[in-house]
């Protein structure tokens, strides 16, 4: 099971993007973020995917499921019912990975019930700058 934003488990940070230009100036040693509700969102995983840049797309339905993952991310990030998105990853054995937004370390055990790919603490995503210096190349 995959866990980001653990304090003792290292992992990429998740850098939030809106614009497809911001994403050429972000090291590849970061993984790009963005929300499938957003106004570039079809866009930005075009351009990810053209690119062969990983990512994580942020989905909060399944109509934004069906159309995230004809774009292949590496991650989908899922708000609430984890388990409904992971079965129809593994029904349609996706490469993506389904990641459960959590608040608490309790969760985790949750997620591992649930048969979740992975979890990714809310605190990582919502401390997340909108492409800082310190990110660029």
């Amino acid at each position: 099971m995959l866990v980001f934003g653990h304090p003792k488990i290292p992992c990429p940070q998740f850098v939030r993007v809106k614009q497809v230009e911001q994403i050429a100036k972000i090291s590849a040693k970061h993984c790009i973020y963005f929300k499938a509700s957003g106004a570039y969102a079809f866009d930005l995983a075009n351009h990810c995917t053209k690119q062969q840049v990983k990512y994580a797309v942020g989905i909060e339905n399944l109509k934004e499921f069906v159309w995230m993952i004809n774009f292949k991310p590496a991650y989908l990030v899922v708000y609430k019912k984890p388990e409904n998105y992971q079965n129809l990853a593994d029904d349609y054995l996706l490469d993506a990975r389904i990641l459960w937004v959590i608040d608490h370390e309790e969760q985790v055990l949750e997620a591992l019930k649930m048969r979740i790919d992975g979890v990714i603490f809310s605190q990582i995503l919502s401390f997340n700058p909108i492409v800082s210096q310190d990110m660029l190349e």
